[in-house]
């Protein structure tokens, strides 16, 4: 009887062996292909762009805005709130705006910490 292969069922490899693959992050070829072709089929249209862009505002000033807002995800990244926690018992969530100047921020941040002091001398 000849043996037959068996199918490998799962990871064939050990949790960290590196051979072969892709590195995180690594593109693979058709999308770097297809960038690499947006990129030289728009090389040289920014006046064009630029032109459309304005014909839309002053045609329809909502599209103008959406289109507007679309493309600067490709610019300007989303900023995300964040939770910052303290030795995993006290969440803090922190919200900025235009209002709060760093003086203000720089004052809240005093008061939490005292705050926080109080508890801790309760605790101690």
């Amino acid at each position: 009887m000849s043996e037959e292969k068996k199918k490998v069922v799962g990871r064939p490899f050990a949790v960290g062996n590196t051979v072969g693959g892709r590195t995180k992050g690594a593109l693979n070829k058709t999308t770097k292909f297809s960038r690499e072709v947006l990129t030289l089929a728009l090389a040289g249209q920014e006046n064009n762009i630029r032109e459309a862009l304005e014909k839309l505002s002053k045609k329809n000033p909502e599209a103008y805005i959406n289109a507007v807002a679309k493309l600067l995800n490709y610019a300007i990244p989303k900023l995300q709130s964040t939770e910052i926690s303290s030795n995993g018992n006290t969440k803090i969530e922190i919200t900025l705006d235009d209002s709060m100047s760093v003086d203000d921020l720089k004052q809240r941040m005093a008061e939490m910490e005292a705050e926080d002091a109080d508890f801790e001398d309760l605790d101690g």
